[in-house]
């Protein structure tokens, strides 16, 4: 697996949420950005983007890892994986 930069982790993130998810409030993206409240998406939203980037980015996250807190904003979300790589 390649070790991916935060800002390549970040436009990952991005192009997954606008392209594969095309969630309508992508614009709101960014790090301070909360996953729940500012781009609505819900568990099931969440689950499917961990997929996505474990299929893309070739980065594999053990389910024993999955912890709401990391899954709050979308800072929170980059320094989960950049934990992981």
């Amino acid at each position: 697996m390649k070790v991916l930069s935060r800002e390549e982790l970040y436009q990952a993130v991005y192009d997954i949420l606008k392209h594969k998810l095309n969630i309508p409030t992508w614009k709101s993206f960014e790090e301070s950005a909360r996953l729940n409240e500012d781009l609505y998406m819900d568990s099931i939203m969440i689950l499917q983007l961990i997929l996505h980037l474990e299929l893309d980015l070739g980065i594999n996250i053990p389910d024993d890892m999955l912890v709401p807190k990391d899954f709050h904003t979308v800072k929170s979300l980059l320094d989960f994986l950049e934990g992981l790589t």
